[in-house]
């Protein structure tokens, strides 16, 4: 396989790749400086715009632009036509239309489709063989938590013994699936605290999130960075949906906790059907259901828990500022005092 077609398309996703790469140093340097003043919602909100950077496909040139300041990314030179771009140098286009290099692109871009899709039919596969709860008290649970959360979505439980921990599946039709026995093991207020945190993840649409997610590791897979962000949001996400679960009960900071504890004691190590690895899935435990350093930091999180602590503002402010910075591009002057600056490669593209 040697196309330019793949080569001009590889050329367009490093230099997404790298601008996203810059925003994303931003947004974690912002996230460490602000610290509590930004909480679990506004930290997903944040990392989302390095998401939707991955993919963007325009952005307009602006004064305030982070990309004024970074320089032109090694392997690219600026263009000087009727419209000024950053392009992929002679060089780096060579490179990209060697067979070698698209072979190994698209081999670990098709590896990682195959490994979400498998967890899709895992998650299919789970389903057709969890059987309904028979249990009203449970339905009118799942019901009475519905309301508070403003969710008119129908929801089925449903028991399977190839879970380890509660998880939620179905985009269209949504399931909460429930490990065999779980329900004869919880009291009815921390039963109630896992169908809350459930219902976050599908009032957050956290299930399609999971496929853009998936979606972004594959194209971009051979950026680190790309990886580092996924994650980060993953569990900014989870202690997202705790502080939705526990609005409705500013009390139950330690129900919670202990909830946490018991299904943490069911999970053993190794891989499992409902391995919340597959975008198919969220649950309660996370992306990695034995990792204990991330739910360590959500308990942290649980017990500084405040209802009303006031951290909308700051945080709609620095998403703006970042936004602003971060969806923009250089503008022409700069570009060119950039490009001039590397009088090589503009002399390469310009032979």
């Amino acid at each position: 396989m040697s196309s330019p077609i793949v080569a001009e398309f590889l050329g367009h996703l490093l230099r997404a790749s790298w601008q996203a790469s810059v925003l994303a140093v931003v947004v974690w340097l912002v996230i460490l400086a602000l610290g509590d003043h930004l909480n679990a919602r506004w930290r997903c909100r944040l990392w989302m715009l390095v998401i939707v950077r991955l993919a963007w496909p325009v952005s307009l040139p602006s004064p305030v632009s982070l990309f004024n300041w970074t320089g032109i990314p090694l392997g690219f030179e600026a263009s000087y036509g009727t419209s000024l771009v950053i392009g992929p140098s002679l060089a780096l286009m060579r490179l990209l239309e060697s067979p070698g290099v698209q072979w190994i692109w698209a081999t670990v871009a098709l590896i990682l489709m195959v490994r979400a899709l498998a967890g899709g039919f895992v998650a299919v596969w789970i389903r057709w063989t969890s059987r309904p709860v028979d249990s009203w008290e449970a339905w009118c649970l799942l019901q009475s938590c519905k309301e508070v959360l403003h969710l008119e979505t129908p929801v089925a439980i449903l028991e399977s013994a190839k879970v380890r921990s509660p998880c939620l599946l179905g985009i269209w039709r949504p399931k909460l699936i429930l490990p065999r026995g779980l329900l004869s093991e919880l009291t009815h207020p921390e039963l109630r605290l896992i169908f809350l945190h459930e219902l976050a993840h599908l009032r957050r649409r956290d299930l399609a999130l999971n496929w853009l997610l998936a979606a972004v590791e594959l194209i971009h897979w051979f950026n680190p960075l790309v990886w580092f962000v996924t994650r980060r949001l993953r569990a900014d996400r989870e202690e997202d949906c705790d502080a939705l679960a526990l609005a409705t009960q500013p009390t139950a900071g330690r129900v919670y906790g202990e909830v946490m504890l018991k299904l943490l004691e069911r999970v053993t190590p190794g891989p499992s059907a409902g391995s919340h690895l597959s975008p198919a899935t969220v649950g309660i435990l996370g992306e990695r259901e034995s990792d204990i350093r991330p739910l360590l930091q959500r308990l942290r999180a649980i017990k500084r828990f405040r209802p009303n602590a006031r951290t909308g503002l700051v945080g709609f402010c620095t998403w703006l500022a970042v936004a602003l910075i971060g969806f923009t591009d250089a503008e022409p002057g700069s570009l060119r005092e950039l490009a001039d600056e590397h009088p090589g490669i503009a002399a390469e593209a310009r032979s």
